[in-house]
């Protein structure tokens, strides 16, 4: 017989013969009844069920095939072999024609697809598809983009199927600053041409995670099948091209190794904030629901860093759909619930129990405090508290729960913070540790939200311990309006009689001025008194709120010392202070400081024979000691804390200038403001009065 006639092909026989060998089946040979011929046969050396195969190569399939098969068929029965396989090694069975190797005790197989079954490399995908299936993955995908440094691809998904279908010839290294949207987008590729086998099984080159051992490493030596892997170390030695998953991180130190070099064709992976929100907007269930997530996105960009992270959108999803019926007063109201649930379940398929929670929990609930006070957590703890033996699967997605900064600090998103810390907040006051906590002024209504969700009882008992408290910012807030609106109408009121004393003065003759001389003087001292007051009460309300910068201190205090010295040229006035201090202050708050003791100091020398003002600076560790230091009248005991309440004073006019009593008040307000300390040293000789700062320190 000739090939056409089916001759067994010794060669193509040897290499279905070292496939089966390489999948651990026992390949044994047997005379066969015609002359000359020999059958074949593989055995599984592993397993309860060991079934014998007979197999015979054909070099193409053949004209007859029908006849070919009943042909295989007796020669099953004939050696009594549990089923009979015709491999075919070029092209693939007639159109039409689909082999199910589970049942079928008679088949014919292309040498492409009998690679890929017997390495275990199908069954894989068929396994993976049907759990990814099971937890409808596939529906819940979020496109990804590819840039190639030349351009970008708007489906990522798209593109590695064009490479992997196009013959490559070298590798695909992909990148990302997630590396679970790199296994997200590879898993999504994967189950698409697995879709496509299950099809066209003779025709479909696939993707698959499996080493290179055994029968998997002929499927990708003869390209039938391309490896995923993680290491891109052994890219250099591979024959064959693979696809690689890397962090940005991993890129970046192995081109630092290699200098440059690239073993491959390197993509960056990203996902563009309008498809996130165009990919939810497709899968909310009506248009209210659209309208209330598009909201919350745009009300709380905290909310928006969450959703927008592509290992969040699957529970994300299914926390809105859970909360669409939820009734909120507000975005922020049902944007607590979606977060609420959303933590919730990743809770839930975390631990096994409430313990296990919350054991867990304590760490997470305790950085949340930190940052609230620190405003980040130091990037050791944060490690910790999202690594993988924690979370497990779920890590990729607690990951996104934290961002670091450049200098490796890391933040919580807010909106988790803020859950945590109402589950604190919840679990003390339940337990009678109400005290603990409600010294905090947490500022956001979220943890207010998420405590009336968590615990209502809680919530309840927190809010009336809270009461007090704010009644007595809204007091505050009332008398700082008052007093704003004091000092507005106070300036008005001298503005106007300022210019009609100076009208008076132009109408009346020169003798009449003179004989009017004092009482002109004193009404200008008084108005000159209320000038101040209307100033020093509007600066006493509105405390700068600038970042703190490094200040050289002998700067400003030769600034602030110059109109004094000006406006009495009588008083000597001594300065010590090292041009080389910096302090940390805000140069508004430390301005307004400096001038308050300083004139304090200036004002209470008026009367004095021989005035002199000392001012002085010294290092304590680590901050710097300013000393004013005035050989006034002193300070009473009884007088030396009242003096720093607002509108307390000891200068009543007469010898000295009439005091507002705000001066003294405001230079320890901002101190309090800037971390900073002001106050009076009874043992000093003469009257001292002195701030205390922080000294400037370089981060670096």
């Amino acid at each position: 017989m000739n090939d056409d006639e089916h001759t067994p092909m010794v060669a193509g026989e040897n290499a279905v013969a070292r496939l089966f060998e390489a999948a651990d089946y026992e390949v044994s040979q047997a005379v066969g009844l015609e002359p000359g011929s020999v059958d074949w046969f593989a055995t599984p050396r592993q397993g309860l069920v060991r079934p014998r195969t007979y197999f015979r190569v054909w070099t193409r399939c053949p004209d007859g095939f029908d006849a070919a098969l009943a042909a295989l068929d007796q020669k099953r029965r004939v050696t009594a072999a549990d089923r009979a396989l015709g491999v075919v090694m070029e092209g693939s069975p007639p159109p039409g024609y689909a082999a199910d190797l589970r049942t079928d005790v008679c088949a014919a197989i292309s040498y492409r697809r009998l690679v890929l079954e017997v390495s275990g490399i199908a069954d894989g995908i068929r396994e993976r598809m049907k759990a990814s299936e099971a937890k409808g993955e596939p529906g819940k995908y979020l496109p990804r983009r590819i840039d190639d440094r030349e351009m970008e691809y708007p489906d990522a998904v798209a593109w590695i199927k064009e490479w992997a279908s196009g013959g490559p010839t070298s590798a695909a290294i992909i990148i990302s600053d997630d590396l679970a949207d790199c296994f997200a987008v590879v898993g999504q590729a994967i189950h698409e041409i697995g879709a496509r086998f299950l099809r066209e099984p003779d025709d479909t080159v696939l993707l698959a995670w499996a080493s290179p051992i055994g029968a998997a490493r002929l499927a990708y030596e003869h390209g039938f099948a391309i490896r995923v892997h993680r290491n891109i170390e052994k890219l250099r030695g591979e024959r064959r091209p693979s696809l690689v998953c890397l962090e940005r991180s991993e890129i970046v130190d192995y081109e630092k190794r290699a200098r440059g070099y690239l073993p491959g064709k390197c993509v960056k992976l990203c996902a563009r904030s309008s498809d996130v929100e165009r990919w939810f907007c497709d899968r909310l269930a009506s248009p209210a629901l659209v309208a209330r997530f598009l909201s919350a996105r745009e009300h709380e960009p905290e909310f928006k860093g969450l959703t927008d992270a592509p290992a969040n959108v699957p529970r994300m999803l299914d926390a809105m759909l859970a909360c669409r019926d939820v009734p909120s007063s507000g975005p922020a109201q049902w944007i607590a619930y979606v977060v609420n649930d959303y933590i919730v379940k990743i809770l839930r398929d975390a631990f096994s129990d409430e313990t296990a929670s919350l054991a867990q929990l304590m760490p997470l609930e305790d950085a949340a405090l930190t940052q609230f006070s620190l405003g980040w957590i130091s990037g050791e703890p944060g490690r910790q508290l999202s690594s993988e033996r924690t979370w497990g699967a779920l890590q990729d997605q607690v990951l996104t729960w934290y961002k670091r900064d450049s200098e490796g600090r890391v933040r919580m998103n807010v909106l988790i913070r803020d859950y945590l810390i109402a589950r604190r907040i919840a679990r003390e006051v339940v337990a009678g540790s109400f005290g603990s906590l409600s010294r905090h002024q947490f500022p956001r209504e979220y943890v207010f939200l998420f405590l009336s969700i968590l615990s209502p009882e809680a919530s309840a008992r927190f809010a009336e311990g809270r009461g007090a408290e704010v009644r007595a910012q809204i007091e505050a807030e009332v008398e700082r309006r008052l007093q704003l609106t004091l000092a507005h109408q106070l300036k008005r009121s001298v503005g106007a009689i300022l210019m009609n004393m100076q009208n008076v003065r132009e109408h009346l003759g020169a003798a009449d001025a003179a004989r009017f001389e004092y009482e002109f003087s004193r009404i200008d001292e008084e108005l000159a008194f209320q000038s101040a007051l209307a100033e020093q009460t509007g600066r006493w309300q509105q405390v700068p709120n600038d970042p703190p910068e490094a200040l050289a201190l002998h700067e400003l205090v030769l600034a602030a010392a110059a109109p004094l010295r000006q406006k009495h040229p009588g008083v000597v006035c001594e300065i010590d202070v090292s041009v080389s201090l910096l302090v940390r202050a805000n140069r508004v708050g430390l301005r307004e400081i400096l001038h308050c003791l300083m004139e304090n100091a200036f004002h209470a020398v008026a009367s004095t024979p021989t005035p002199r003002v000392w001012i002085r600076a010294i290092v304590e560790g680590d901050t710097v000691r300013l000393d004013i230091v005035d050989n006034g009248p002193g300070i009473r005991a009884e007088d030396r804390e009242r003096i720093f309440e607002p509108y307390v004073t000891t200068k009543k006019g007469g010898d000295q200038p009439l005091g507002t009593g705000l001066g003294l008040a405001i230079a320890r307000r901002y101190a309090a403001r800037l971390g900073a300390q002001v106050g009076l040293d009874p043992d000093r000789e003469g009257t001292c009065f002195f701030a205390r700062f922080v000294t400037w320190r370089d981060a670096s």
